[in-house]
């Protein structure tokens, strides 16, 4: 994936923002290892900014590669474990919307330079998503299997986006690609 094509999906989710706010209907509870599964992938802003992470890991080299790819999904249950405890954290929402432009601009232009900052802003955006599904979940819910769930699919997601990627720059004609 080139920079246009990149700029293109960030535009377009972008694009999406105003329904930001109807994000979350339909989750409903369950104590089911599925029902945590389908908690972020049924919020856009919390698919955007997973698909943002792949994106981001896939630009990054080394460490720094599998530092965002484990950072996401590790921090996400943090903040998951806040949330299912009752903890308010201020500016969750916000935050969940940050992250979606943060780390989008982050994965068109990753801080090569300073990877450890790039993984920490990852994290740190993994906490209020994390936290959102926590408060979200309801009670009655089996944190456990909840968000082993939640960990699961959101961990399957960036993967599958960074070799989704991959796999599109490696079928690319030869030419010089812009990383």
């Amino acid at each position: 994936m080139n920079k246009k094509s990149l700029v293109q999906v960030i535009a377009v989710s972008l694009s999406l923002l105003p329904a930001l706010a109807q994000a979350h209907p339909g989750h409903g509870t369950g104590a089911s290892l599925f029902a945590g599964a389908m908690h972020p992938l049924l919020g856009v802003d919390h698919l955007l900014a997973l698909v943002a992470t792949g994106l981001l890991a896939w630009r990054m080299q080394g460490w720094a590669r599998l530092g965002v790819v484990m950072a996401f999904p590790m921090l996400m249950v943090v903040g998951a474990i806040a949330g299912l405890a009752g903890l308010h954290f201020a500016f969750t929402e916000v935050m969940i919307l940050a992250s979606i432009s943060v780390l989008a601009v982050l994965a068109l232009r990753p801080l090569r330079r300073l990877p450890a900052t790039t993984v920490a802003i990852t994290g740190l955006f993994a906490v209020f998503h994390g936290h959102a599904h926590g408060l979200e979940a309801g009670d009655g819910v089996a944190g456990p299997s909840f968000v082993a769930g939640m960990a699961l699919a959101s961990t399957l997601v960036i993967v599958g986006v960074l070799i989704l990627a991959q796999s599109i720059e490696n079928a690319a004609p030869a030419r010089r690609h812009v990383r």
